[in-house]
């Protein structure tokens, strides 16, 4: 009889229990009663706190004891986020809240599991904002957050530094509460993304690709880039750990940092146009060429100096852990380390490019606005009246982009910086910080490809792929407006001899 009443006791209270899998022990070899109850390592589980998994009966023991959860195996801590065997006694200091007390070896049971469902960050002890206290009823108190934290949304153990000193720290689960910003941000970005990637194909296609077409191309695919890394780091955090979690998250950062010096290039692009200097000689095509290979070098040269020199601190031994310049990278997240290391790696330099943007653009309006009030200059030659409308219609454009971007990550710096040092942002604030990063790509697919002279310049382009050539140089006049006279280069001087525009850059059919 008690053969058959015991699983099926234990088949009913797999259904009605409450209790998470990690935070239950393997009770299958334990004493049976009469009752149903089952006594395990000094414990007794009544039914009510049994459950069948995978033929395994397994017991709530955080239901009926104080209990921690310890990160490893008993016998074991945390060495590069792998458990290694160490024979360090795991015995922690127990609190009432902040004030230290005594209990015996045995008050707690400790749970070997280190599982958290929706992610999860490590505590730094050496940090005042990451001091903690564990409970006597086994939970951990958080002073800098005023939280209190169950066994279920931590593990705590004895982690070793590459130096051999043990020290005590925890890992917190991310609550529900917290995680629907982080997905919600992920989901944005995928939103952004298939328009970045058509933008970049629908340039890629297109038959004469000029500097714009090839800059823009640079900015959209790097943009997208970073956002396919940082999706999955954002909705897979369980599943990256060690190597994958730091190449991850360099990779995501050099992404970003080119996508930025990209962005950077067209304003200085558009400044160099209105500005005066001479381009580089030859024909409009090879000066073209001259310089999208020094904009290259430019915008990859430096985001992989910067991303070397982020590499270079994150693998290095000598640098301490601790440190305010350590990036963090894989410490507990695949991203750079909260506070300073995110501040002065990516927020300040995307800072710095913004403004610097920001204020090209100032300048360049400045100009434009001169040249518009040489009305005398632009009826004397129209050739170059043509020459000024593309570069002004070029400004147009990028001036939308940046303030699209610029009011994107303004939003994004602003609301890093409120979290970071006053506490959690207020939930509509990141939801319109991902409605923005939800549209960005959007918004760069309609003011670059959503446009007529695109589309006759794809429909000559398929013309021409399908054998209808005919029909292609029937959209020739159309598609395209009249080029300039002789070389672009060519620099168009006002009445005022300060001012020199160089149209290096653009016709008018892509603009």
């Amino acid at each position: 009889m008690n053969r058959i009443l015991v699983p099926f006791v234990s088949i009913f209270v797999s259904v009605t229990s409450t209790c998470p899998l990690f935070l239950s022990v393997d009770i299958t070899n334990g004493e049976r009663f009469p009752n149903g109850t089952i006594a395990h390592d000094n414990v007794n589980y009544p039914s009510r706190y049994q459950m069948l998994v995978n033929e395994t009966v397994r017991g709530c023991v955080c239901e009926l004891r104080n209990c921690m959860r310890k990160c490893c195996p008993k016998g074991h801590s945390v060495f590069e986020d792998q458990c290694k065997e160490h024979n360090n006694l795991f015995v922690p200091q127990v609190y009432e809240e902040k004030l230290l007390i005594n209990v015996t070896d045995d008050h707690f049971y400790y749970v070997e599991s280190n599982k958290c469902p929706l992610g999860s960050y490590k505590l730094d002890p050496n940090e005042d904002e990451d001091q903690f206290f564990i409970q006597k009823d086994g939970k951990i108190y958080i002073p800098s957050q005023e939280e209190f934290f169950s066994p279920e949304e931590y593990c705590a153990d004895f982690f070793i530094d590459d130096e051999g000193t043990h020290y005590l720290s925890a890992v917190v689960c991310f609550r529900e509460d917290i995680n629907p910003d982080t997905s919600t941000y992920a989901y944005g970005m995928i939103i952004s993304m298939p328009f970045l990637l058509l933008t970049f194909l629908v340039y890629a296609i297109l038959p004469d690709r000029n500097l714009h077409g090839k800059s823009l191309m640079c900015y959209v695919i790097t943009l997208f880039g970073a956002y396919a890394f940082l999706v999955f780091i954002q909705l897979y955090p369980n599943d990256l750990s060690g190597v994958y979690c730091k190449t991850l998250g360099i990779l995501c950062f050099f992404f970003f940092t080119v996508s930025f010096f990209w962005m950077n290039v067209m304003s200085i692009d558009i400044w160099w146009a209105f500005s005066g200097l001479r381009g580089f000689s030859g024909s409009r095509k090879e000066a073209e060429r001259k310089r999208f290979i020094l904009y290259c070098g430019y915008a990859w040269g430096v985001s992989f100096l910067l991303t070397t020199i982020v590499t270079g601190l994150t693998l290095s031994d000598e640098v301490e852990k601790n440190t305010w310049y350590n990036p963090g990278m894989g410490d507990g997240q695949c991203w750079f380390r909260d506070g300073v290391p995110t501040l002065l790696y990516f927020y300040a330099p995307m800072a710095t490019i913004i403004i610097v943007n920001i204020s090209l653009f100032a300048v360049t309006a400045c100009k434009i606005k001169r040249v518009q009030q040489d009305t005398a200059m632009l009826r004397k030659d129209e050739s170059k009246k043509h020459t000024y409308e593309n570069d002004k219609q070029r400004f147009n454009l990028y001036l939308k982009l940046m303030l699209a971007m610029g009011v994107n990550w303004a939003m994004e710096i602003v609301s890093w910086i409120v979290d970071w040092q006053i506490g959690r942002v207020p939930p509509p604030v990141w939801y319109l910080t991902d409605f923005c990063n939800a549209l960005y790509g959007v918004f760069v697919f309609f003011i670059f490809v959503f446009k007529r002279n695109i589309w006759k310049l794809l429909k000559r382009r398929y013309y021409m792929i399908s054998g209808k050539p005919h029909l292609a140089r029937s959209l020739t006049q159309t598609a395209y407006s009249p080029r300039t006279t002789g070389s672009s280069l060519n620099h168009t001087v006002s009445t005022d001899k300060n001012f020199v525009t160089d149209s290096s850059v653009l016709t008018s059919e892509v603009a």
